[in-house]
Parts: structure tokens; C-alpha cells; sequence
């Protein structure tokens, strides 16, 4: 009896288990389907949004062939200069006077700047001015005498030689004191002043410096293999870290005559307007060097499937009142901006999937979903303008 009872007794539980898994299986089997019914309800739901199932044809973003103005990029770092720069500094070495300015002044042209000491200079040219009117007097009175005959020419002479030697003293005796006066030559911004009243100077020494920063020289060097893109009047682009939200255009003025054999480049000037004088001389700036600049036919880049054997687009076309897709081979050019310049294989007016590609196919019917914050009605008919 016992022994029946542990045979039978074991079989029982292998039963019991046996029942418990195929108890496991169902339920899984009844959760996967109660999911897939909802994720079914889910996706039709959703069948506006792109790659979402609608009535059988996926919902895609479009875009619309459109004209976009495109340039060969030529990228440099250059450095910025102001458009006339000088240090303020002594003709002649003595000790400073009166300094006329202060740090950050804005000075104009022939403004007295920095005045040297000059008392003994001023006695010379005390002494020479008399010298100088006794002569001019002498001459007077000779010149009225050998108008009358009484005086030879030989004499008149002499007188004259020497009323314009003395005359001539007069001149480099001024030439000396205005030597020791220091003025604008342009208007301009004085920097930080670094000297002081009663310093002795020597040339060279610098007692401050002055800069028109109304303009900004940038010049920057190129491969001389680019030298062909580098023409008077090319627009560029320039951006600095002080001010990253801000770009700088200006113009290729000059394209030095030199190449450089040694790094093999060629160095370009390009004038900056500077009005708001943010821009200082020393800045590093960044050149975006815009040249061939010509309109194309463009779509956004986001557009293009480039693959090993090229690159295509899905274009939308009508066939029979239905817009299906069709792949479409094409070449590019230029890309800037989030835009690609089309070269062949589109026209102006074509649409091109952008968004939803995963979910089409060649010969595929589509239909094109509003962009995010556009009225659906519109959204088909509305080209994706680039930025400018």
C-alpha cells in the first residue's frame, strides 16, 4: 500500500506542474494579444504623424524644390587690424611738458597731443626771429637804394643772401619747436597713455598710441592653388569668440602681389565697417570667404540617401490623382545652411520626402502630413524656404 502510494504520489506532481506550465503559456499567449490589439488601436490613432499607418499609405513631411543662393566656401583665420594705427613717440629725446589727452580720448586730426619741453629751443628761435627782421629790413633799405643808383647790384646781393639765410634760421628754428609738439595726424581713439608729465623720453619711447577703428583691416592668407577665387569685391564673412552671436561682412580689398614660397599662400586683405567699433585691432577672426556666388535649385539635406551606388531622393509625384513616391537619382553640389545645391535630376517645384524615409518605398502611395505648427491644408503646398 505504501509503495502505491509513493508511485502514484509522484506521478501526481508531475501533473500538477505539467498543468501549471500550460496555465503560464496561455496567460502570456491572452497579454501578447490584448498588446497587439492595442498597439493596433495606437497606430491608427496616430496615422497623421509621419510613418504612421492612414488608410494604408504612410504619412510623410515633404519639401519643394526651391531657388537658394549658394557660394564656394573658402574658410582662414585672419587677424584684425585697424585702418590707420601710430605710436605716440618723441622726435627728440627730452622731457614731456604737457600731455593733452587721456586714456580712451577720441582725438581729431592736427589735435595737440603731447607737448616736449622746449625753453631752449624757444630762445633760438627768439634770437634767429629778430636776426631774421633786421636782414628783411636791410634788404628793404638797399633794394630802395639801388632802385635810385646809389647802391651796385653786387651789393643787393650780398643783402639779399643774407636776409635769406636769416630767413631760413627763422624756419628750421620753428621746424625744431613744432618737433617737440606731437599731433593727430587722423581722428582717431588713444589707447592706454604710458607716460606722464615730466618723463624723459627718448625716440622710440612710447607715450601712447592712436587708431581709427572706424574701419577694420583683416588680413588673413590662402593657398595660393585658391588665388583664382580671391578677386576685389568678394563678400566674406567674418565671426569672432567675443561676440558669438554676431557675423561681420565685409569685402576683398587687396590680394597681395607675393606669394609666399616658404608656406606657399598668399596673403588677402578685406575691409570691415566698424561703426560700432566692437571689433578691436588684434582680434582672431574667422573668414568665410563667399566667392561664385549664383542661384540653384536646392532641397534640405536631410532629404538626401546617399548610397553606394549614388545618391537619391524620393520624389512625390501624382499618377492618377494619388501621390506616390518614386526614387529619384540626382547630383549635388555646394551644401551651407542645411541646404544642398541640386545640379541635375530635379526641378524647381518638385516635392522630396524629408522626414518618414524609413517608411516608403518606389511607386509607394504617400500622403504628406503638416509640419509641426502649420495648418494641414497648407502644409502640401508650402516650400521649405532656406535661410538666407
Amino acid at each position: 500500500m505504501l509503495g502505491m502510494f509513493k508511485r502514484y504520489g509522484f506521478a501526481a506532481v508531475v501533473a500538477v506542474g505539467l498543468g501549471l506550465m500550460t496555465l503560464v503559456v496561455a496567460g502570456k499567449a491572452l497579454l501578447s494579444g490584448a498588446e497587439e490589439q492595442g498597439s493596433a488601436k495606437a497606430a491608427q490613432a496616430a496615422g497623421g504623424r509621419p510613418g504612421g499607418p492612414s488608410g494604408g499609405a504612410p504619412a510623410v513631411l515633404a519639401a519643394t524644390v526651391d531657388m537658394h543662393v549658394f557660394t564656394d566656401g573658402l574658410q582662414a583665420l585672419g587677424t584684425a587690424q585697424s585702418r590707420e594705427s601710430i605710436v605716440l613717440t618723441p622726435k627728440v629725446a627730452d622731457t614731456i611738458r604737457a600731455i593733452r589727452f587721456d586714456s580712451g580720448d577720441r582725438v581729431r586730426r592736427g589735435q595737440v597731443l603731447v607737448e616736449m619741453s622746449s625753453v631752449e629751443q624757444a630762445a633760438d628761435l627768439a634770437e634767429v626771429r629778430a636776426s631774421n627782421q633786421a636782414a628783411q629790413e636791410e634788404l628793404r633799405r638797399y633794394q630802395e637804394l639801388y632802385d635810385r643808383g646809389f647802391a651796385s647790384q653786387a651789393r643787393l646781393d650780398t643783402v639779399r643772401a643774407a636776409a635769406e639765410a636769416a630767413e631760413a634760421r627763422l624756419n628750421a628754428g620753428g621746424s625744431r619747436i613744432a618737433d617737440r609738439t606731437i599731433r593727430a595726424p587722423f581722428n582717431g581713439v588713444v589707447g592706454l597713455r604710458t607716460a606722464s608729465p615730466g618723463q624723459y623720453m627718448r625716440p622710440g619711447d612710447q607715450i601712447g598710441t592712436l587708431d581709427d577703428i572706424t574701419e577694420i583691416k583683416l588680413d588673413f592668407d590662402v593657398p595660393e592653388t585658391q588665388i583664382a577665387r580671391l578677386t576685389t569685391g568678394v563678400e566674406i564673412i567674418a565671426r569672432t569668440s567675443a561676440y558669438p552671436d554676431r557675423t561681420f561682412t565685409g569685402r576683398i580689398a587687396n590680394v597681395d602681389s607675393r606669394i609666399n614660397a616658404t608656406t606657399r599662400t598668399v596673403r588677402v586683405r578685406a575691409m570691415l565697417p566698424n561703426a560700432d567699433e566692437h571689433l578691436r585691432p588684434g582680434m582672431l577672426m574667422t573668414v568665410d570667404v563667399r566667392s561664385n556666388p549664383r542661384e540653384a535649385p536646392a532641397i534640405p539635406e536631410i532629404a538626401i540617401l546617399d548610397r553606394a551606388d549614388g545618391t537619391f531622393v524620393y520624389r512625390i509625384a501624382t499618377v492618377d490623382g494619388v501621390q506616390q513616391t518614386d526614387l529619384a537619382r540626382i547630383t549635388t553640389g555646394a551644401r551651407s545652411g542645411g541646404m544642398a545645391e541640386v545640379l541635375e535630376g530635379l526641378s524647381v517645384g518638385d516635392q522630396v520626402v524629408t522626414e518618414g524615409l524609413q517608411s516608403v518605398r518606389p511607386g509607394q502611395p504617400v500622403q504628406i502630413a503638416p509640419a509641426a505648427g502649420a495648418a494641414s491644408d497648407d502644409a502640401a503646398e508650402m516650400p521649405l524656404r532656406p535661410r538666407g
